[in-house]
């Protein structure tokens, strides 16, 4: 009796286990299936996103109307920014789609610019022109190449098999094995090295740098450190698990990481990207895609804690030089100070959300690229020599400032920077401190989400 009771009681376990194992596997199932359906949906945005700027594009070069000119500014403008977000978000390898990524940041600016400048009754000039030609192209080959990834790739079992449960892992190890997605995107970004450098990123462009060797001194450190400096750079109680995910190849050598942050629902929201230079251990770039919410701070607070932020972290001496406003957001410039003097080349990017003010993105490539101690010597020329040199046509708004920026065939001019303005607009203007020389002229575009300089 007891016998046959126990073989009754394993096979309403076994049944049940049964039933468990059953359900399991079906939520496991309907939780993938909504996974893939939400990266095709990110997709889809992306496709709908590049093929608009694509058209719109092709519309500026043609239309006469100023009030025309507006509106295709504002939509290439913020179909641009949703494109970057949208990239972003899809589980490919940061490292191998930031050209691509920096091209859409780039049109986002450049046409937020131009978008300003109709504002303020400017025409397209040549040069103008033939920047949105190349744009144009650019976001033709790219729409292009988005499409036929989806026709050749996207169908079937790309996403559902290899984005099952770990996303951003599964892709890394078969674009190892030449994963046509990433073949295609890598295909891209070897064709942008030759887009238009169009804006100025704060006063003065990536592309200065670009042929630079890093200034970074020092031993290379194992995965292992590198590793720990992520924990102690994001506060380990903050954090659920660290993965390495690939070898940072370019300017300066990096370890990189994804990050999953604890107190998260399992398998959701967003992991935080963090590269590690090789060298020292410093913190060369991060980013937090996270959703940001309606903000509940300003953007003079954000500055605020951005400093707060650099200071905590052991860059000193930093002062805030630039900032845009987007998608809740807030991008500051900061650059580096030494003995009163500004030092434009030594760059560190810090984003902040406005709903918490919590650092989401930070980019130290051009400060660890170019920093290091300047033999600041006294100017050949007085400022009140510099400011004769000025146009009499403009206005000095203020005393100069001393600054060093950096040149097109990577070296640095020592200036008198001064801030001026002509029938409304305004313009700083950099007069060399040793020959009175007027080196460079930007023209500042403010508005209410900040100030872009061109």
């Amino acid at each position: 009796m007891k016998k046959n009771a126990l073989i009754i009681v394993l096979a309403l376990a076994l049944v049940g286990t049964s039933l468990w194992g059953y359900n399991q596997y079906k939520e496991k199932n309907e939780y993938y299936t909504f996974l893939d359906n939400q990266f095709q949906r990110m997709y889809y945005d992306l496709m709908g996103s590049v093929e608009t700027i694509t058209t719109d594009l092709s519309k500026l070069m043609v239309a006469s109307q100023k009030k025309e000119n507006v509106l295709l500014y504002s939509n290439i403008w913020q179909n641009a920014y949703n494109a970057q977000e949208k990239l972003s978000q899809l589980p490919i390898r940061h490292g191998d789609i930031t050209k691509t990524e920096k091209f859409l940041n780039q049109l986002g600016d450049y046409t937020f610019a131009m978008y300003n400048r109709s504002m303020d009754k400017e025409t397209l000039g040549k040069k103008e022109i033939g920047n949105l030609e190349k744009l144009h192209n650019y976001a033709l080959e790219l729409s292009e190449d988005l499409h036929d990834l989806q026709k050749k790739a996207l169908k079937g079992t790309v996403w559902k098999g290899e984005l099952k449960r770990k996303g951003s892992k599964e892709l890394n190890k078969e674009a190892e094995k030449e994963n046509s997605i990433q073949l295609k995107f890598n295909k891209f970004e070897e064709r942008m090295v030759e887009y238009p450098e169009l804006i100025y990123d704060g006063p003065f462009s990536e592309h200065v740098i670009a042929g630079m060797r890093p200034r970074l001194k020092g031993d290379k450190i194992t995965q292992k450190a590198a590793e720990k400096k992520v924990i102690e750079f994001l506060g380990g109680g903050k954090i659920d698990k660290v993965e390495k995910i690939t070898n940072g190849q370019g300017r300066i050598d990096t370890y990189s990481f994804e990050v999953i942050p604890k107190n998260q629902e399992k398998d959701k929201g967003n992991p935080i990207y963090i590269d590690i230079s090789q060298r020292n251990g410093y913190v060369a770039w991060l980013l937090n895609n996270r959703e940001v919410k309606k903000a509940k701070i300003s953007p003079k607070e954000a500055i605020k804690k951005a400093s707060k932020f650099l200071q905590d972290k052991g860059f000193k001496n930093m002062v805030p030089t630039y900032t845009v406003k987007y998608d809740g957001v807030v991008l500051i410039n900061y650059a580096y100070k030494q003995d009163e003097v500004i030092m434009y080349p030594d760059l560190i990017k810090v984003k902040i959300a406005l709903d918490n003010g919590e650092v989401v993105g930070f980019d130290t490539t051009h400060f660890l690229t170019t920093n290091y101690k300047r033999n600041v010597k006294k100017p050949k020329i007085t400022a009140q020599e510099a400011k004769e040199k000025i146009s009499l046509r403009a206005t000095i708004e203020k005393d100069p400032q001393l600054a060093m920026i950096p040149t097109s065939s990577f070296g640095e001019i020592y200036c008198y920077e001064f801030e001026a303005s002509y029938k409304g607009d305004q313009f700083i203007i950099y007069i060399n401190a040793d020959t009175g020389e007027e080196e460079k002229i930007l023209k500042l575009i403010k508005s209410e989400n900040g100030t872009l300089m061109i």
